[in-house]
């Protein structure tokens, strides 16, 4: 009987000890939020808003998601043959793009806090010009940015930052490359949600 007894308690020692850790132990509290992103920079030379969205799962300070952007105002000129004589044709610059979307926002609570984020996306570039649509090229873009952000209400924070979009894979658009579309970027990035001030998983 002893030895019996003696068996189980080993066996109940040895199963708390091995039991297992998840991704989600060291978190205590949890939330989730999404929104519009506006971000101002240049393609080609000129400087307009790329508009987009994203939204993430909140974990303490933390935060892992998805986001997407895209835009159409920059143009270019092309000088093309057009009935047997050289003319100047515009072409609208299409870029959009999306991905994984990553951030560290620590002092939450304080009305004014640090924000930074790292986006890393794919996407494609190409020029429209009414129905006539030239070959695209499939691009990586990689856009790390920071800056501080402001708790306007409980669930609405507002985020203004500084970056810089690296642009990569622009090989088949006439007179446009890598850096054309690589640039500075300032962006306000809006966040709706719950932040994990009232869901601690304690």
């Amino acid at each position: 009987m002893k030895s019996v007894l003696l068996t189980a308690l080993l066996f109940a020692g040895w199963a708390a000890y091995a039991q297992h850790e998840t991704l989600f132990d060291d978190f205590s509290s949890f939330g989730a939020f999404g929104g519009p992103i506006v971000e101002i920079s240049s393609i080609n030379g000129d400087v307009g808003a790329d508009v987009g969205g994203g939204g993430a799962l909140v974990l303490d300070d933390l935060f892992i998601g998805g986001y997407g952007m895209g835009t159409s105002y920059p143009e270019i000129t092309l000088e093309e043959e057009v009935g047997g004589e050289l003319q100047n044709v515009v072409y609208d610059i299409r870029f959009k793009h999306g991905g994984l979307w990553f951030g560290y926002t620590p002092k939450q609570s304080k009305v004014w806090h640090p924000y930074g984020s790292l986006k890393v996306g794919w996407g494609k570039a190409r020029l429209l010009r009414e129905d006539f649509d030239m070959p695209s090229d499939r691009i990586f873009v990689l856009t790390p940015e920071a800056g501080m952000e402001v708790n306007l209400t409980r669930f609405f924070k507002l985020g203004f930052t500084v970056g810089y979009r690296w642009v990569n894979g622009v090989s088949h658009l006439p007179n446009l490359n890598d850096s054309d579309f690589s640039s500075p970027a300032g962006t306000l990035t809006f966040r709706f949600g719950g932040f994990g001030d009232d869901w601690d998983w304690d």
